[in-house]
């Protein structure tokens, strides 16, 4: 029976890939615990395991690009590492910001901040002073959503 042999291939059998998987390994021991701190530094509030993956996504980047890095020493490969990380977390911010919700109240702007009158409708279930809309009945609604939801539908909204 044959013996196999699990060594590691010689220099002459590592293929392109497994030289810029090599490097980029080498890359990453070396610069991953200062790119952390540096992400950190940058991500508001302190959150840890934000930092962590913009870290990790900043690598991922790297990994991608790696080919097209030009540079030659610790300095400049730390440098563009730091450009790339500044990037990533810019860009989760700008993401982040395009995302927020907003919440919206439904809700007749008038009947906000006062109290609420038992004999129109209204009523407070318990001690706990949660108050609610009117239960309506069919054809009682409130005149001025009436008339939002008349321009609404007939496309006569002014803004």
């Amino acid at each position: 029976m044959d013996q196999q042999n699990f060594s590691a291939p010689s220099r002459a059998q590592i293929t392109p890939a497994q030289q810029l998987n090599e490097h980029f390994t080498r890359i990453y021991t070396r610069f991953q615990p200062a790119i952390t701190r540096l992400v950190q530094h940058e991500v508001r509030g302190g959150n840890q395991h934000l930092a962590e993956d913009l870290t990790a996504d900043a690598f991922y980047r790297a990994w991608l690009d790696l080919h097209k890095c030009r540079a030659t020493t610790d300095g400049q490969m730390y440098n563009w590492l730091a450009a790339l990380a500044r990037h990533t977390v810019t860009a989760h911010y700008r993401a982040k910001r395009n995302v927020a919700e907003v919440p919206v109240d439904t809700g007749t702007w008038q009947y906000a901040d006062r109290e609420m009158n038992q004999a129109s409708g209204y009523y407070t279930p318990a001690p706990t002073g949660f108050r609610t809309a009117p239960v309506t009945r069919p054809g009682d609604s409130d005149p001025d959503m009436d008339e939002a939801l008349r321009r609404v539908r007939t496309k006569q909204v002014t803004r």
